[in-house]
């Protein structure tokens, strides 16, 4: 049972990620594998819920930041083949061999021999730096010297190459086609070198669905998956939404006169008489300080400002203009406008052992139409979705939609 005592939560609503990795997978074709990105706890939804549900959308694999991650899923039994997406070192590439992970190495032929003796055959994808300077290797040459000492060894067993598209969000396209047009070159050079490999990747979430000729034998979804475009200027032509939506609750309403001031810094002086609600979230919780005197929420539907400093653990709204706000009604932080159901403290009220579910419940029957948009947030605080969905920490309890066949693709 899930413990909520402070009643600042984020609900995940995993038939949704389901159906937008499903939406994805109708729109690329039966003959492009996918591979979901669950790096950094799932991009904040929680990495072992995001491997359940991104089976049931028909993804065929997901990427990992590290070996530590990979392990965290290979734990939890997902069927998922599980690809390391950095850098590897030689106790990480032993603990992935034996636990059936895939890795990316992008070394000399020198480190490739030097690499000790695995324990089960490694499986090794090959990754090519055609522009995102990050990791890789440089050149053709390069590829193929790597890719033979890679195929040299029989416990190294070579299944895929790819590159990171750096731009493939813009709408102009030009750095992209340069980093694609580099990355064929190599292709092409490797097979004369008469090395085949049978898994071609490239394309991220933009990439994939704009270009249909970058998307080889399998694509790489990011934060398409979770229901957001990688450019929110350049909006997704494909029926995607948030999967995650954070909420706390009102715990003090103060009347404030005006000239009367609000948190840290006094930075918010009230031009009126007027109702200011405390919410128990922070940057603590990943509701960054950036937001302070300029952030969006809502209360029973209805937008309202962040006003003063954020804090560690609470921030405060102006709710002068809606009626009947009161302690323990919910704040909407981002995604879908709270539930009705949740005014004049019912959270509070609703028996502790049945919370849970009674969160989840109306949550799927919420009432109230509107959300607040990550996308608007995040360009408040002057940063993109993926860094405020990350950002959500730990103490944020998450309550799953559960993946019930009735709702799988709701």
């Amino acid at each position: 049972m899930i413990k909520l005592y402070r009643y600042t939560f984020a609900v995940v609503d995993l038939p949704r990620l389901a159906s937008n990795v499903a939406t994805i997978r109708d729109a690329l074709g039966p003959d492009v594998a996918v591979l979901v990105a669950a790096k950094a706890n799932g991009y904040g939804h929680g990495a072992v819920p995001v491997a359940r549900a991104v089976v049931h959308g028909g993804a065929e694999a997901l990427g990992l930041a590290s070996v530590e991650e990979a392990l965290e899923i290979r734990r939890a039994k997902s069927p998922l083949s599980l690809l390391v997406l950095g850098a590897i070192n030689a106790d990480g590439a032993v603990a992935a061999s034996m636990a059936d992970i895939a890795v990316t190495l992008s070394g000399s032929p020198e480190e490739i021999e030097n690499l000790p003796t695995m324990p089960k055959p490694l499986v090794v994808h090959l990754k090519l730096d055609t522009g995102m300077g990050r990791l890789g290797l440089r050149t053709a040459e390069e590829l193929i010297a790597t890719a033979k000492a890679v195929v040299a060894r029989p416990d190294l067993r070579l299944v895929g190459v790819y590159t990171h598209l750096a731009s493939a969000d813009d709408p102009d396209g030009r750095h992209a086609q340069g980093q694609i047009a580099r990355f064929e070159h190599a292709l092409a050079s490797l097979t004369e070198a008469g090395i085949q490999v049978p898994i071609v990747h490239a394309s991220n979430t933009a990439g994939a669905l704009y270009h249909s000729d970058w998307r080889y034998q399998m694509v790489r979804i990011g934060i398409g998956a979770y229901g957001y475009s990688p450019n929110s200027e350049w909006p997704l032509q494909l029926p995607l939404r948030p999967v995650m939506h954070l909420y706390s609750v009102i715990t003090r309403v103060a009347t404030l006169d005006a000239g009367e001031t609000v948190s840290y810094g006094a930075t918010f002086v009230a031009p009126r008489r007027m109702r200011v609600a405390t919410v128990p979230i922070g940057y603590a919780d990943g509701y960054f300080r950036s937001l302070s005197n300029s952030g969006i929420t809502a209360v029973k539907g209805v937008e309202v400002p962040v006003v003063g400093r954020v804090c560690m653990d609470q921030l405060m709204i102006d709710v002068t203009d809606v009626e009947g706000v009161e302690v323990g009604d919910v704040v909407t932080l981002f995604g879908r406008y709270s539930p009705s159901s949740w005014d004049g403290g019912n959270i509070a009220k609703c028996k502790e052992a049945q919370r849970a579910e009674w969160i989840v419940q109306t949550f799927c029957r919420t009432d109230r139409i509107g959300e607040v948009s990550l996308d608007r947030v995040a360009k408040l605080a002057g940063t993109i979705s993926y860094e405020l969905l990350c950002a959500v920490s730990p103490r944020v309890v998450r309550f799953y939609v559960p993946l019930t066949p009735e709702r799988r693709f709701s």
